[in-house]
């Protein structure tokens, strides 16, 4: 009987083992580790499946920290690398101090300017990040996502970027993190009860334009009254998109001074994220200019926040000319009432205030 019993469990023990031994090692095993985990990783918002927007995570990824700084709220690091993921709902009305930093990243490395993601999607993709937001139907609530990639372009990167843009998005994870960023939004606001339109699937990401000649300007530059300053040569610009979320033309005269004239749009959380984090006046007033800025707003359909325009005029515009030549300043401020008007009236905006000609 003894002997019996002690094979009985000798068989068990083996058995045991080798259950914890597949659980340990097997492919199936990991996982449905992984799927267990992602349940409640991150508040169970993140698009680890494969779907018809994103072809899944990998169940070998690491995962890293997960904080969430308040409800319907949080930032997760993914990878060896790190990479940070941050999904909010954003309820609609006026979010207290500090919300938006936490939720609405600001652009580090600004190596891209802002392309828009088309395809029906609100949002952009810069070259260290994907954004996307998502309006809820019958709500002013939005989702908003912002996925770090793993390999974000620097400043040392910009020169071949520019070089060869036709290979910009080779040997990337871009399209990956964007499509994953498309994904997570989609599953989030579904997971919060946010009834959100959403784009096509994302198949491309936009054509990188590098730096052209002021007259040939089609984007988001188009339109300038560049014949009032001999000096500018030079633009830098992105496709334009009605669902674009942040719009950025810059205008330079290369030959004369370095830094550039710049014109900005943003719509949504945007506008009221960046009123929150400047200094200036336009944190307060819908319209106005002090030095070398200018700020200007519209209601546009579908945000409760204003829309924000903003201009910036380089000092040396006004001081620095050819030996023998002499002027002053004349292109900012109508350069940028064009700039805001033909924004507004893409994003389908009115009541737009502009500052007065001083």
């Amino acid at each position: 009987m003894f002997r019996w019993t002690a094979w009985v469990a000798g068989v068990l023990v083996l058995g045991l083992l080798a259950t914890w031994i597949w659980w340990r090692e097997s492919e199936t095993a990991a996982r449905w580790r992984f799927e267990d985990a992602m349940k409640t990783y991150c508040g169970g918002v993140l698009a680890y499946e494969k779907g018809p927007l994103f072809d899944g995570l990998g169940h070998e990824i690491e995962l890293r920290s997960d904080y969430s700084p308040r409800k319907n709220a949080h930032t997760c690091r993914l990878g060896r690398s790190r990479r940070e993921v941050v999904v909010a709902l954003l309820p609609g009305g006026d979010p207290g101090p500090g919300e938006l930093k936490d939720t609405l990243p600001p652009l580090r490395d600004k190596v891209l300017l802002p392309l828009p993601l088309g395809g029906g999607w609100r949002g952009w993709i810069d070259g260290s990040s994907a954004r996307v937001l998502l309006d809820c139907r019958g709500s002013a609530d939005r989702v908003a996502v912002t996925v770090e990639m793993t390999s974000p372009l620097r400043e040392e990167d910009a020169e071949k970027v520019f070089a060869e843009p036709e290979m910009m998005w080779e040997e990337t994870d871009h399209l990956s993190g964007t499509r994953f960023a498309l994904a997570t939004a989609v599953k989030a606001a579904g997971h919060w009860g946010c009834e959100a339109e959403t784009g096509k699937p994302l198949t491309s990401l936009p054509e990188v334009t590098r730096d052209e000649e002021a007259e040939r300007a089609d984007g988001t530059c188009a339109g300038l009254p560049f014949a009032l300053d001999r000096r500018l040569d030079t633009v830098w610009e992105t496709a334009v998109d009605r669902s674009a979320v942040y719009e950025i033309c810059e205008v330079e005269a290369a030959h004369y001074f370095d830094d550039r004239y710049t014109f900005t749009a943003r719509f949504g959380p945007y506008a009221l994220a960046a009123r929150r984090g400047s200094h200036v006046h336009h944190s307060t007033t819908e319209a106005g200019a002090k030095g070398g800025t200018l700020w200007a707003s519209a209601r546009c359909p579908g945000d409760t926040e204003r829309a924000l325009f903003t201009g910036y005029i380089p000092p040396k515009a006004a001081t620095v000319w050819l030996p023998g030549e002499k002027g002053e300043e004349t292109f900012g401020l109508p350069a940028f009432h064009e700039f805001a008007k033909r924004s507004a009236e893409r994003h389908g905006c009115t009541d737009l205030r502009l500052p007065k000609a001083r």
